[in-house]
C-alpha cells in the first residue's frame, strides 16, 4: 500500500483506499456510487478461465456492474 501512497502523490492522483465488508463486488460497485468516484482500479490474480468460472472473479464483476470506468491491473511476474 506504501507504494501506491508515493505512486499517488507523484503523479498528484487524489484517491481512497477503501476496505468492503460482506460480498466484494456489489461492495467495491456500491462504495463507487456512494462516494461519486470517477473511476475504480482493482488487481486481479489470474485465476484462468475454469477457476474464474467456478469461484467467480471479483473484477469481472466489477467491470460489468460499475457505473464508472474501471482498469484492472495484473501483478508483475
Amino acid at each position: 500500500m506504501y507504494k501506491w501512497i508515493i505512486f499517488w502523490g507523484f503523479f498528484q492522483i487524489e484517491g481512497k483506499i477503501v476496505r468492503v465488508n460482506g460480498e466484494p463486488g456489489h461492495g467495491i460497485v456500491k462504495i463507487a456510487e456512494d462516494e461519486k468516484a470517477i473511476m475504480i482500479v482493482t488487481g486481479t490474480r489470474g485465476l484462468g478461465n475454469i477457476r474464474r468460472k467456478l469461484l467467480g472473479s471479483v473484477s469481472e464483476y466489477v467491470l460489468h456492474h460499475s457505473p464508472v470506468p474501471v482498469m484492472i491491473c495484473r501483478r508483475k511476474e
